[in-house]
């Protein structure tokens, strides 16, 4: 072999030497592009959550309590004796939106040891007072009313419409007025039995 043909031959051995190089460059190049390019393509994943929801019962929370009449001693005159109502709170967790009502209702006032009645329509109730806690449905869902209570149906003091009255109302203390006429009282000693309950309807 002359000169010339080891130096062509010593040439082209470099040459694939450093193309060599040169391809491994280019493939490390285009795999790192191909890791950045999979980094900054998106993503998103979605999830279904569920939670199960049971509803409660519709109850007084703290109940009602209503005392004794105060005596009365007759002097011909008409005459007024009264009675408290306890705070209590109305507690709608059924989860309905079905409305409630609060009845306070008292049978007629009797002296049974001597046969004695005193007139129905004689106990007044004043209007109540209520406040909402945090949470539950706008008071504007819920009407008062005041009224005589010793009658055939008593009165709905509270009554939550349809869709509301939902969560926790207290209902501040209340009085309970005994109206007495001279010509309707003989002495004696009476009794009456007054009910607070809390139903499901507006």
């Amino acid at each position: 072999m002359d000169k010339n043909n080891v130096l062509i031959s010593n040439k082209l051995n470099k040459q694939s030497k450093g193309g060599n190089s040169m391809i491994k460059k280019l493939f490390a190049t285009v795999s790192t592009l191909a890791i950045i390019g999979s980094a900054l393509v998106g993503g998103q994943s979605a999830f279904a959550a569920t939670t199960a929801i049971e509803g409660g019962s519709l109850s007084f929370g703290t109940q009602p309590s209503v005392d004794n009449f105060g005596s009365v001693t007759l002097n011909g005159q008409v005459q007024n004796s009264t009675a408290a109502v306890s705070a209590f709170t109305v507690i709608d967790a059924t989860g309905t939106g079905d409305g409630w009502n609060v009845v306070v209702k008292a049978d007629q006032f009797t002296d049974s040891a001597n046969g004695l009645t005193l007139p129905t329509n004689s106990i007044d109730i004043d209007l109540p007072t209520v406040t909402a806690d945090t949470g539950a449905s706008e008071l504007a869902t819920i009407s008062k009313a005041s009224g005589k209570i010793d009658s055939s149906t008593g009165v709905k003091i509270l009554s939550a419409a349809e869709g509301g009255g939902m969560g926790t109302y207290n209902v501040d203390a209340n009085n309970l007025t005994l109206t007495l006429q001279p010509k309707d009282v003989k002495a004696g000693t009476y009794t009456s039995t007054i009910s607070v309950t809390v139903t499901t309807g507006p």
